[in-house]
């Protein structure tokens, strides 16, 4: 198959848009370029029964909006993601509470050696708080894992203490660092007023300090390694599916990343794409054209707008990893590739070459 929806023999493609809009999309109107509301002040997620609050949709450079989700017995999704990401390695951290189930899991992958090194700490769903806004410290504690990443305002302080699947000791110890006029891409997807999300993506942001794995000391510097966040809250359909990629590192000098989604937003008139040059986001408002090949994750992934030129990348894989969990009626899994970025991004009348900076892009699906 390819992800612009021609099957291969033998394979099925995903839904270029999540079940829960099918009735809308069969009613036509689809249009692939869209204006979208920015947001400017802040507002709560939810209503006082539960349900999204139309003004909490839109847009929006810095974090805006109070996730109170309450009530949607198991069908709450709230998580921290974080990936810290460099030429040789990769570091990332999520934690997560699911309503059913909680878990702080990590992986680390050595790009020049090949070397996974993964855990998981599953709990009862509750098992720990997770805060509203984006701007919170977080921290998980238990017998097994030691996690915390504290922000009081500016740069955020980071120690992980965990084993991996083998026995593996991880330990790491760092800074982000985080200039208090940093932008970012926040958004609210509307599904409907029962089912919606938010998302709260950053890139860009330099790390300093280190990741020991068994022993091995990996060096985060500044000028090579840098934090990628995503702080997602929400109340989720039980079929879902989505594609994301990320692109951040340096270009001539200037910071420059790119937050690209599919399938989970299309349809909504709300998107995750969006270009963070120099600290300033630069919105596309389009939904874009995925081209790549779930029979072999290795082979280039290019991603493009179709209405605009804003956007025109292609990844080139150097290590693809592969994760999955199934227990019937619940089941989630999906294929990231990592590798790097070439090709051009454009807004407000500059073009910036993108050559060969680190990323990944992915696909996974879930029942939840």
């Amino acid at each position: 198959m390819r992800a612009d929806g021609a099957a291969k023999p033998g394979m099925s493609a995903l839904p270029r848009h999540l079940p829960i809009l099918a009735a809308k999309r069969a009613r036509g109107g689809y249009e692939r370029a869209y204006q979208e509301r920015e947001r400017t002040a802040a507002t709560r997620l939810c209503d006082e029964r539960g349900l999204l609050n139309p003004d909490a949709v839109g847009w929006s450079r810095f974090p805006r909006v109070t996730a109170n989700l309450s009530g949607h017995r198991l069908r709450k999704k709230r998580w921290n993601f974080w990936s810290w990401i460099g030429r040789r390695f990769v570091f990332s951290v999520t934690v997560a509470d699911l309503d059913y189930a909680s878990f702080c899991s990590f992986f680390f992958i050595d790009f020049e050696t090949g070397e996974r090194v993964a855990g998981m700490d599953p709990r009862r769903g509750g098992y720990i708080a997770m805060p509203e806004e984006v701007e919170r410290t977080l921290r998980w504690r238990s017998a097994k894992t030691d996690y915390a990443l504290v922000n009081e305002g500016g740069d955020l302080a980071v120690e992980f203490r965990g084993r991996g699947g083998a026995g593996e000791e991880v330990a790491a110890a760092f800074t982000v660092r985080k200039p208090p006029e940093h932008e970012s891409l926040n958004i609210v997807v509307p599904w409907t007023r029962r089912r919606f999300q938010l998302n709260s993506k950053h890139n860009t942001l330099r790390c300093e300090g280190e990741v020991v794995i068994a022993g091995r000391r990996y060096e985060m510097r500044p000028d090579d390694c840098h934090a990628v966040q995503d702080f997602g809250r929400g109340v989720w359909p039980y079929r879902s599916c989505w594609n994301w990629a990320v692109c951040t590192g340096e270009q001539g000098g200037e910071l420059v990343g790119v937050n690209l989604g599919d399938r989970w937003t299309t349809g909504t008139g709300v998107n995750e794409n969006g270009i963070c040059h120099a600290g300033r986001l630069h919105k596309v408002m389009e939904d874009l054209e995925w081209r790549y090949d779930p029979a072999d994750w290795m082979r280039p992934w290019r991603i493009r707008s179709v209405v605009s030129d804003a956007i025109d990348l292609t990844l080139t894989p150097f290590f693809a990893h592969t994760t999955g969990l199934n227990l019937g009626l619940l089941a989630t899994g999906g294929t990231c590739a990592f590798g790097l970025w070439s090709g051009a991004v454009r807004f407000e009348g500059r073009e910036v070459a993108i050559r060969d900076q680190v990323g990944w892009a992915e696909e996974f699906a879930h029942r939840w």
